[in-house]
């Protein structure tokens, strides 16, 4: 539990210095005078999954992203309906743990791919480079299925069903370029 806690330590430590510096509102402010609000969830995913890969932890980057996302969604929100606003706010906060979870799922540093690897027998690395197409793939759809389309109103449901229809295309696909 030592190594956890002293993630979370850090985490809460840099966000308390990015507070002091009033990122948060430099973000929300820039957020909302540019007209890109709709491409606030997949930013923040694609944020949170290059901050976790390269930390290999989502708990820190879950204590990284929320106090600087959140209030940029809201800012990026204002100008909605307070159903869309509630709906922009879930997709940022679904955003920030997919990335995050994606990044520790695949990081070479994250505990549990070191663990996975010495459970399964395998080298680290050869866990990592095997765990990478698949995870970039549902990262890939995550993010042009799932959180872009979201950011600009379009319904879940409609995503999750063009989601599921991708991943199943994708293996049939790609086997049959593998065979030819």
């Amino acid at each position: 539990m030592f190594g956890p806690v002293l993630i979370l330590l850090a985490a809460w430590i840099l966000g308390s210095v990015l507070d002091e510096l009033g990122t948060a509102e430099r973000i929300t402010r820039a957020a909302a005078r540019m007209d890109v609000a709709g491409l606030v969830p997949v930013v923040v995913f694609l944020t949170g999954a290059v901050v976790s890969f390269a930390t290999g932890t989502s708990w820190g980057t879950m204590g990284l992203l929320f106090p600087l996302a959140i209030p940029a969604a809201a800012g990026a929100a204002a100008h909605l309906g307070p159903q869309d606003q509630a709906t922009f706010l879930h997709v940022t906060v679904a955003a920030v743990f997919s990335g995050a979870v994606f990044g520790d799922h695949c990081s070479p540093f994250s505990d549990t791919t070191i663990v996975s690897s010495i459970a399964c027998g395998v080298e680290p690395h050869d866990h990592v480079r095997t765990q990478i197409p698949f995870a970039l793939i549902a990262a890939a759809v995550a993010a042009l299925v799932g959180f872009l389309p979201a950011g600009f109103g379009f319904p879940a449901w409609a995503s999750l069903v063009l989601g599921t229809a991708v991943l199943v295309a994708v293996p049939r696909v790609a086997g049959r370029r593998a065979m030819a």
